[in-house]
């Protein structure tokens, strides 16, 4: 969770394609960005929803605003990476050095063979 006042812009933390912008239980209203490769970022509590299922979006788009929907005691994000459906730490995926030797790095290999 990202502390945040009321209605606070949220930007996608990559570009992709929406997946899901709608209510989500105890998510409340919630958006989801499929970055590829079986990463998606999902953004929940927002008061307001910008985007569209379907939507492209670019890095620093605005998605959404901070709120308190769903299952929230107070405005904030609720940030989550998932890897296949599987909730990962984004801490490390904020670290540019840690998606250079896990991520770029692989990439690179795979691509070259």
């Amino acid at each position: 969770d990202l502390a945040a006042t009321a209605n606070v812009a949220i930007l996608a933390s990559n570009h992709g394609v929406v997946v899901h912008a709608d209510f989500l239980g105890i998510y409340g209203n919630c958006v989801v960005i499929d970055h590829g490769m079986g990463l998606q970022s999902l953004y929940a509590h927002l008061s307001s929803i910008g985007v569209r299922v379907g939507d492209a979006v670019e890095q620093g788009r605005e998605i959404g605003r901070s709120g308190r929907t769903g299952l929230a005691g107070g405005d904030h994000l609720h940030f989550t990476m998932l890897l296949h459906g599987h909730p990962v730490t984004p801490l490390e995926w904020w670290d540019p050095h840690w998606i250079g030797d896990r991520i770029t790095r692989k990439i690179a290999r795979a691509s070259s063979r």
